[in-house]
């Protein structure tokens, strides 16, 4: 039986590890958490098909490694398992910045399995195992990036997931990527917290928590992101995300300059709205991915395709 082992049950890994268990996948599921009350509930929700204590050993018969950790912690697990990975192994992530985990498995993973980076845009405030479900990837983007010693076989077996898992593929360099994650994920995080620390750091906070309702709850939820996740995040894409920052900024002081000059804001505004009116009607779930998605085959033939041959040849690629 082919095995796929989940290196992190949090909400995403512990939701891959479920939407693969409600496809009823014939693949045994195995689950590796450096907490070990953490791992024992992905067991107990039936995440996973069994936990390995030891991280290097949860790789040694695998056909598929998904990371599922914070992003700085990913050197350190290459760096473990890369001499236990099988040759022909393929091994993904589920990072939210590209460029620097595909840098690292470049340079610590071994010739014989393949890297393709892959972010599926799904998510809540809140993680951990607690708040993982099945669904959590139906309808979303399943972002791919290979790198560039990846065969199509393991290219094949990551667009078969995310379609499994009920995710739609779609191919992105991984610098393009960042950028527009940064964008769309990374600042308005940085944005909620700002907007939080400043109202909270208020002398009148107190007063003003009593008037704070579904306006300032919504614009600050992302703020209830896990801090060591979000460290790691901005920490890896530096570049892009101060670009975005500084964008942000900008248009800020005008708006600001507007209202200090006393000037008519509805123009500003109302192209605000018109933009995100649009972004909301191009599709269901708010957005219509620019790249290119891939045509789909039925369930049946992706379960029965996502691993064979499970592993490629000696220098098969």
């Amino acid at each position: 039986m082919a095995q796929i082992t989940i290196i992190g049950l949090g909400l995403i890994g512990g939701s891959l590890g479920l939407a693969l268990k409600r496809a009823k996948t014939p693949y045994e599921i195995v689950g590796y958490n450096r907490s070990r009350e953490n791992a024992n509930k992905a067991k107990r929700v039936g995440a996973v098909d069994r936990i390995e204590r030891d991280l290097a050993e949860s790789v040694k018969s695998a056909d598929l490694v998904i990371v599922a950790t914070p992003v700085g912690v990913i050197p350190e697990i290459f760096r473990t398992i890369a001499t236990e990975l099988p040759q022909g192994c393929v091994v993904s992530d589920a990072a939210s910045t590209k460029a620097q985990v595909l840098a690292w498995a470049g340079e610590l993973l071994p010739d014989t399995v393949d890297f393709v980076g892959g972010h599926p845009m799904a998510g809540k405030e809140t993680s951990g195992i607690d708040v993982a479900e099945a669904s959590l990837f139906d309808g979303a983007v399943y972002c791919v990036v290979p790198s560039t010693r990846a065969s199509q076989r393991a290219i094949e077996t990551i667009t078969g997931l995310a379609s499994v898992v009920g995710a739609t593929p779609y191919f992105i360099d991984a610098t393009e990527h960042d950028s527009h994650v940064a964008a769309i994920s990374h600042l308005p995080f940085v944005a909620a917290t700002a907007l939080v620390n400043v109202a909270t750091g208020a002398t009148a906070w107190r007063d003003i928590a009593r008037l704070a309702a579904s306006g300032f709850r919504d614009t600050t939820r992302l703020a209830s992101g896990d801090p060591v996740m979000y460290r790691d995040i901005v920490g890896s894409n530096r570049e892009s995300l101060i670009r975005w920052i500084d964008a942000y900024v900008t248009e800020l002081t005008a708006i600001r300059s507007q209202i200090q000059a006393g000037e008519d804001t509805e123009s500003v505004f109302r192209r605000a709205q018109q933009a995100r009116d649009e972004w909301q009607r191009r599709k269901p779930d708010g957005g219509e991915p620019n790249g290119p998605a891939i045509e789909l085959p039925s369930t049946s033939e992706r379960l029965s395709s996502l691993f064979f041959p499970t592993r490629r040849k000696p220098d098969s690629r």
